[in-house]
């Protein structure tokens, strides 16, 4: 056959090929400027890849992109970087296998694979011959060669073994596992297994991108539904990095994964850095028998980049005041995020809504030997998500704490819009609580708007909380409205700071309005290591009980007195639209919120409107109050 004559021709010039991308870097098509084995030898140390990033006007340029080695980039690190929607543009290399896989027109014996060449148009090809099962399809793939899979869009396959993933060659030579044909819907995997696709150790620059994964036997309303009880947890995709062990440069990109126990699942404790997510659905995680997050992982350096993550941990409400998981029930244990011990990791424009407990929950694991706290966790950064119910928004404190000194480094949470939250009550509490940060050595909480809580019943309510052992945290500019509480319970307030051993920690330039809400602005059990300055105070509570310190009350002026608190005053603001909710941003749309959160669903990139993006509603939202924001 021609291609494989084309192999054999290519294999005896494979050493000159190697060669090249050690003598002559520009004449290799797709060779990382900056060699595998170098990877890892300088912590800190930067180099620049060239990367092609499209202007808004629709004009290219190439922008230096600075990649920390020890750590992870923001890009997939493709040398083409993103189409004029944003999606990555990923380029086989000359010596890639294309594997096309059809499980309507496919078959396993007489299945071909190709070389790019072979192909007028990789993604919509004529005349070939694809295999019919994706077992068959991977056992020609090369371990260590930037080979691809692609599944026929609208096709489906009933799988019931894992599916093992193998490396690519570099950085930019990547494995690929992704989809092609016209049709709008993914490729869509039902599976059974207990993990459906799996990253060994060791799997390196890998793309998965454009699959659906559908827990079939796990919907309660799928006709395949196998029943309660069943031992039938499933794990979308699970990387397994174990100790000792660093994995990078992995790729996942416009997938649906669909009633999983875990959709995305990283669980050693070795490491996996430069993990970039983006794009992607995981939705309606639930479990009887365990711990259920849309997406688990530990020890991960990662970039969470305008994913939708939509009800994960639960099928239904619990029951009663304890934490049954019978017939999947929400437990405080599952959340959207569950993110341990990581690093240098971002959240960006994401889309959370409805979480069984937290939608990101952060903990930082300390040495059960040692017995005492230690920087665990840091340099993460939480900017420009959108949060919808649930009862906990962000939370970076758990779990194991010794009380003996700092947990976490360079925490920023920035700009991010949180509503409603407490509204559905999943696991029976009467809890809402927006932002909680504990035990952090630096960091910034600046810009967020933390709005409208809507469930009378919750009486548990905290815009943001600062406890343990903190200093050098600036909490700045940010928008707390609407926390709607008919009483005033003592220690709590809309912002409180439970600590005797802070150290400058900035409380300024913040817009505390609790209109029809008798919460306090400020609570703090100590004024120790505390500056206030340039908030606006409003409350419907007595005013001589606006501020507490332990358990004294005090107004304005006598709270300026004792605190030290410059510039700031009481005053009602007026908002331009401060009703803004996202059932209006809905109604915006001409569609119910349920019809939105349907839409948001099932989006893939045939059909990722910006009018359904965490950028859009945020913009929306704040520009109903004054749209300022945190540099």
């Amino acid at each position: 056959m021609l291609r494989t004559l084309r192999m054999t021709i290519f294999a005896r010039f494979q050493f000159l090929l190697i060669m090249c991308v050690f003598v002559a870097l520009t004449a290799c098509k797709s060779s990382p400027i900056v060699p595998d084995d170098e990877l890892s030898i300088q912590p800190n140390a930067t180099a620049v890849i060239q990367v092609s990033e499209p202007k808004a006007n629709s004009e290219e340029s190439t922008l230096p992109l600075q990649v920390y080695l020890d750590g992870f980039n923001l890009y997939p690190r493709e040398k083409n970087g993103w189409d004029q929607s944003g999606w990555s543009v990923i380029t086989p290399s000359k010596d890639s296998r294309i594997i096309y896989v059809s499980s309507s027109n496919g078959d396993d014996d007489l299945g071909e694979f190709y070389e790019p060449d072979d192909v007028s148009d990789i993604a919509s090809p004529k005349n070939i011959q694809p295999f019919r099962t994706i077992e068959a399809a991977i056992e020609n793939v090369r371990d260590g060669y930037p080979d691809w899979v692609l599944l026929l869009r609208g096709d489906v396959w009933v799988v019931s073994e894992e599916i093992y993933l193998k490396s690519g060659r570099s950085i930019q030579e990547r494995s690929v596992f992704s989809s092609y044909g016209d049709h709008t819907e993914r490729p869509l995997i039902k599976t059974s297994a207990s993990v459906a696709f799996r990253l060994w150790t060791g799997t390196n620059f890998v793309v998965f991108k454009g699959i659906g994964i559908y827990g079939y036997q796990r919907d309660p309303l799928s006709d395949d539904f196998i029943g309660w009880g069943a031992d039938n947890e499933t794990i979308g995709v699970s990387i397994y990095a174990p100790p000792g062990v660093t994995m990078r440069a992995i790729l996942f990109e416009d997938n649906d994964l669909n009633f999983m126990t875990h959709g995305i699942s990283v669980p050693g404790n070795g490491e996996v850095i430069d993990l970039v997510v983006r794009r992607n659905i995981i939705r309606n995680s639930y479990s009887e028998g365990q711990h259920s997050q849309g997406m688990y992982a530990a020890h991960t350096s990662a970039l969470l980049e305008e994913n939708v993550f939509s009800h994960n941990g639960w099928y239904k409400r619990q029951e009663d005041d304890a934490n049954d998981k019978e017939q999947g029930q929400a437990t405080i244990f599952n959340h959207n995020t569950y993110f341990s011990s990581s690093k240098n990791t971002i959240f960006r424009q994401n889309i959370f809504i409805g979480a069984s407990s937290i939608h990101n929950k952060w903990t930082a694991i300390q040495s059960a030997t040692e017995k005492r706290d230690s920087i665990e966790s840091g340099n993460i950064l939480i900017e420009d998500n959108l949060y919808v119910e649930g009862e906990i928004g962000i939370s970076a404190g758990g779990n194991t704490d010794y009380n003996t000194g700092p947990r976490w480094e360079d925490v920023k949470i920035k700009n991010n819009v949180m509503l409603a939250i407490g509204r559905k009550r999943p696991t029976n509490r009467y809890l809402a609580w927006y932002i909680d940060a504990q035990d952090w050595q630096g960091g910034l909480i600046c810009g967020n708007y933390l709005l409208n809580n809507d469930n009378k019943e919750v009486t548990n309510i905290l815009g943001i909380d600062i406890s343990g052992h903190s200093s050098n945290v600036d909490v700045n500019n940010n928008t707390i409205a609407g926390l709607y509480k008919n009483s005033l319970t003592a220690n709590s307030g809309a912002i409180r700071l439970r600590g005797n051993t802070f150290s400058n920690i900035s409380v300024a330039g913040n817009k505390i309005q609790l209109t029809d809400s008798k919460i306090r602005p400020i609570w703090a059990e100590s004024l120790t290591g505390l500056t206030f300055s340039d908030n606006t105070y409003y409350s419907q509570a007595d005013e001589s009980e606006w501020f507490g310190v332990d358990d004294e009350s005090y107004g304005l002026q006598e709270w300026s007195i004792i605190s030290g608190d410059t510039g700031s005053i009481s005053s009602q603001l007026y908002f331009i639209d401060p009703v803004r909710t996202i059932e209006t941003y809905s109604s915006s749309l001409g569609m119910s919120y349920d019809e939105f959160v349907s839409k948001l669903t099932i989006r893939s990139v045939e059909i990722w409107g910006k009018e359904f993006t965490a950028e859009a509603v945020n913009a929306y939202i704040k520009d109903g109050y004054d749209g300022a924001s945190c540099e």
